[in-house]
């Protein structure tokens, strides 16, 4: 009884809660089979708080975010070397857009990560050009796909960007993994390797900026070579 008295009083000072008109709105005789049976749950707390003389009427309203806890945070994803065509860009050009990007973005305390697979053995990294003896390199089960490696990879990443959050307000994360920043920018919270890195990024301070952005594979950019044999 007690965990219902708990219930009915934490959800009347909810009135946006979808189950708020439910149990206030709706007739008592709802909450019953018929007219014979015996009042459910519901029915017998509100009879409780009416003998004990308890208006819920007196209860406040709370004031409770209405946006997702990951929406506080600034994230951008940044997918815009997509546009060039690989097989008519040539290596230079990449990277130069490359170093374009990192200009605007100068401010930003720069990770690079990648997943790889090679006759069933999986692996993830994250390199810190910055800090090299940072840079982390993990296994995954035989057979993990790429795309759970390259996820990996950026959870390495930001585990390791927290402690060094209190010297960076922005950091960038640069992947050649296309499916998982469009995973990421999607906020597909269903796939539980995505739910985990928004819960990482949580643990950021809010006014940390966080960036991702996807470069393009063996064209010579250097974190991204790095990296790549790392994992």
């Amino acid at each position: 009884m007690k965990l219902a008295f708990n219930y009915v009083l934490k959800l009347k000072s909810l009135p946006h809660n979808p189950c708020h008109d439910v149990v206030f709105e709706a007739p008592l005789s709802d909450f019953s089979a018929d007219a014979k049976s015996e009042p459910n749950l519901v029915a017998n707390t509100f009879e409780h708080f009416k003998n004990a003389n308890i208006s819920l009427n007196i209860i406040d309203n709370l004031n409770v975010q209405c946006h997702p806890p990951w929406e506080e945070h600034n994230i951008n994803v940044d997918i815009s070397l997509t546009k060039q065509n690989k097989e008519n860009t040539s290596e230079v050009a990449y990277q130069k857009e490359f170093f374009r990007i990192k200009e605007k973005i100068s401010n930003h305390y720069a990770v690079f990560t990648d997943g790889s697979t090679l006759e069933e053995k999986v692996a993830a990294a994250a390199y810190f050009p910055e800090h090299p003896d940072r840079s982390k390199a993990t296994r995954l089960r035989d057979g993990a796909s790429i795309f759970s490696a390259e996820l990996e990879g950026i959870a390495l990443a930001l585990t390791e960007i927290k402690k060094l959050i209190k010297y960076h307000k922005n950091v960038v994360i640069y992947s050649d993994s296309l499916s998982a920043l469009q995973a990421i920018q999607s906020k597909n919270l269903k796939v539980i390797d995505i739910r985990r890195l928004y819960n990482l990024i949580r643990k950021f301070p809010p006014y940390v900026h966080t960036s991702f952005v996807w470069i393009p594979a063996h064209v010579g950019i250097q974190g991204n070579e790095n990296v790549d044999k790392l994992a």
